[in-house]
């Protein structure tokens, strides 16, 4: 997605409280998606986290936003993050994560762009930093970038469409699952 990020005459006061609404939207939605990462789900035990994630990404996300994840960069092969909304989204992440054993999850929201494309209309992209805790202690580093079309519904910005691009991945062994632990300090 190539965007025009010209500063224009469109930094008014109202712009400025847009450009407030839409990056609240990217907070919500790494918030969600941490509440997800952060509580893994046990088999045969109620999911409350993916019930308080889906009423957070209902927050964030239109009711049929439509998310597509990109494991090898723009220029690859895609596949959509759930049929689509808020509990769509929910579920697959849920799922995505507990394929790959994170017990834990870090997402920030980090040099968010907007261009306005209408009056309640923005194109926006960000940058993340994810850190992924593995069940057998490893840490998968993620960055990943976010192309956002996005909707003002009501008084609210939302995420219609959203394409995640991971590009690179690093895998890290042996993090410390315990810092007070001083056995774990590294001795000269």
């Amino acid at each position: 997605m190539n965007l025009d990020f010209a500063v224009r005459a469109d930094k008014t006061a109202e712009r400025n409280a847009d450009r407030l609404g839409i990056a609240d939207a990217a907070y919500i939605y790494a918030a969600a998606v941490d509440i997800l990462g952060n509580n893994p789900a046990r088999d045969g035990e109620e999911d409350y986290a993916l019930a308080e994630a889906t009423t957070t990404l209902g927050q964030c996300l239109t009711a049929d936003a439509q998310l597509r994840l990109f494991l090898a960069g723009p220029a690859g092969p895609s596949t959509p993050l759930g049929p689509g909304g808020p509990a769509g989204a929910a579920k697959a992440i849920r799922a995505y994560f507990k394929a790959y054993g994170y017990v834990g999850t870090q997402h920030s929201v980090a040099n968010i762009r907007i261009a306005f494309t209408g009056r309640d209309s923005a194109a926006v992209t960000c940058q993340i930093p994810c850190f992924h805790w593995l069940i057998d202690q490893r840490m998968l580093l993620a960055p990943v970038s976010y192309a956002d079309e996005m909707v003002r519904v009501g008084d609210v910005w939302k995420i219609a469409k959203r394409n995640i691009y991971a590009m690179r991945f690093w895998v890290v062994s042996g993090y410390a699952p315990d810092p007070l632990d001083p056995s774990l300090a590294h001795r000269r």
